[in-house]
């Protein structure tokens, strides 16, 4: 089990990661080539699909049927899948229709709302017309992606992000280098979404029928159990919806298209980033789920305890990197059109900071409702904070207020999140203030050594900020190899390598 969950993250990682570089990549293609306020329009309509804003009302589709099929994975109990996905189903469907009739009807008054001008507003309904019909189709596709990470079939998963991906930013450039109007775009987009959704509908139903597994009418017990986990989804996504994908829309409320498009061009690095590290965990719900079923609460709090320590050692140093460069890295990814707004593109990055030491704890304790409850309360402490401080930054900052809202949240409630997931894996306090400690002071001290370099070190090209930006990540791994990690942190190492077959295998790693 553990191999594969190395195995499936190796693949979660490469794959998206190369698909994040292309989207980044095609965006400065888009402002240059349409400009701010196109690119501005194009996020405010992707803000109306599951992968945006609508993500905030999934219902935690996805998550619940991983679990569902990871339980009968453990149990053998494909009957019970049978009825649990047909709920799922159902309950998608019943949702797609809901949200495709709210877009459809509201596209006319989003685009007044907007600020969208007399222009681009037909434009605009219609891409909103356009993508209420895709919602039909990816709203469900949302129960058909649960069901293959279910089956850990992670390759097949991301290879059809990193295909559709690829279509779509070559296809972006074909627009960009034919003049074509910028609507092209987002309808370029969501085909490559809506070809990626019927792919993983062919995939569930391959892998359902290997099982002999087949529709069948669910019971109250089920509708009960799965509403009671799609409520509590839903609830951590209202919060958590808030404070993230529905900024845009916040700030397209209040100040147009191209506030929407300088704020997306100044959060998109570290929003990517967070989603790239965010897969060194997308493969471990399915785990986590079996080895809660099995009772095997050692390897349960050893993969939390890796998770709180290991994961920010492996991750904080490149973040910290991209804060630290964001004006070199702003210069030469976008060029000057935003290069005064560096030091915001920076200051976002806090954010994936602090998501580190969260990671695993959120995975993992979405098999236990007690955790995750305590961890929603946190959430709506911070989604206050939040609100407070963008509330009474705005004049000052415009659509950046939002992002330093952002952080200051995510910094204030960090600490007691932490508390909770300690306490919930039950690990020594001291022992692990101790580390973490540590490792913050590693980071800090590395990064005023980065900060004072960059400022004699002239950066002018990729290559360049590469190198330092590696040294950098590579001298801090060192320091917290030896600082910060015992020996029982250092076994790990090894272990990876009897598990994934590089040295003989021994009992010890072996058990799941």
């Amino acid at each position: 089990m553990i191999k594969r969950l190395i195995h499936n993250t190796i693949i979660s990682t490469i794959a998206f990661g190369a698909a994040a570089i292309l989207s980044l990549i095609v965006l400065p293609v888009i402002i240059h080539t349409w400009g701010v306020t196109e690119f501005g329009l194009i996020v405010i309509t992707r803000l109306l699909l599951p992968s945006g804003m609508i993500a905030v009302l999934d219902l935690g589709l996805s998550e619940v049927a991983t679990q569902a099929v990871a339980r009968a994975r453990e149990h053998r109990d494909w009957g019970l899948l049978g009825r649990q996905l047909s709920f799922l189903t159902a309950l998608s469907i019943l949702l797609a229709l809901t949200l495709s009739a709210a877009v459809w009807w509201s596209a006319p008054y989003l685009a007044v709302l907007m600020k969208v001008d007399p222009a681009h507003a037909g434009k605009f309904i219609d891409i909103l017309h356009f993508t209420a019909l895709a919602n039909l189709v990816l709203v469900p596709a949302l129960v058909w992606e649960g069901t293959v990470k279910g089956f850990e079939r992670y390759n097949l998963l991301r290879f059809s992000e990193f295909t559709s991906t690829l279509a779509y930013v070559a296809l972006t450039i074909w627009a960009s280098r034919s003049s074509a109007p910028f609507e092209i775009v987002a309808y370029i987009y969501l085909a490559t979404l809506v070809l990626r959704a019927l792919a993983m509908l062919v995939a569930t139903i391959a892998a359902l029928a290997k099982k002999s597994t087949r529709p069948a009418a669910w019971t109250p017990a089920i509708r009960r159990e799965l509403l009671h986990r799609c409520l509590l989804l839903l609830q951590g996504r209202l919060i958590g919806g808030i404070i993230g994908p529905i900024q845009p829309f916040i700030i397209g409320l209040l100040f147009g298209p191209m506030a929407v498009g300088t704020y997306d061009a100044l959060v998109r690095l570290s929003r990517v980033a967070k989603i790239v590290v965010g897969l060194l965990t997308s493969a471990l719900l399915p785990v986590a789920s079996r080895l809660d079923e099995r009772g095997s609460s050692v390897t349960f709090q050893r993969l939390g305890e890796l998770g709180l320590i290991m994961l920010p050692m492996m991750t904080l140093p490149p973040l910290a990197a991209a804060a630290i460069l964001s004006p070199e890295i702003m210069q030469i990814w976008i060029g000057p059109l935003l290069a005064p707004y560096a030091l915001w593109m920076g200051l976002s990055f806090l954010v994936p900071i602090c998501a580190q030491y969260l990671a695993i704890g959120n995975v993992i304790f979405l098999t236990r409702t007690e955790t995750q409850t305590r961890l929603n309360w946190l959430l709506g402490l911070q989604l206050l904070i939040w609100g407070v401080i963008s509330s009474a930054t705005l004049g000052m900052f415009a659509e950046r207020a939002l992002i330093l809202g952002q952080v200051v949240g995510s910094l204030t409630v960090l600490p007691w999140q932490i508390k909770i997931l300690r306490r919930a894996l039950n690990l020594d306090r001291r022992g692990f203030a101790k580390a973490v400690g540590i490792q913050l002071g590693v980071l800090a001290i590395g990064s005023i050594l980065l900060w004072l370099s960059a400022s004699y070190i002239r950066v002018d090209s990729l290559i360049e900020l590469a190198l330092v930006a590696t040294t950098f990540c590579l001298a801090s791994w060192v320091a917290q190899y030896f600082l910060v990690l015992d020996e029982r942190h250092r076994a790990v190492f090894p272990a990876l390598g009897h598990l994934m077959g590089m040295t003989p295998r021994k009992k010890q790693f072996t058990e799941s």
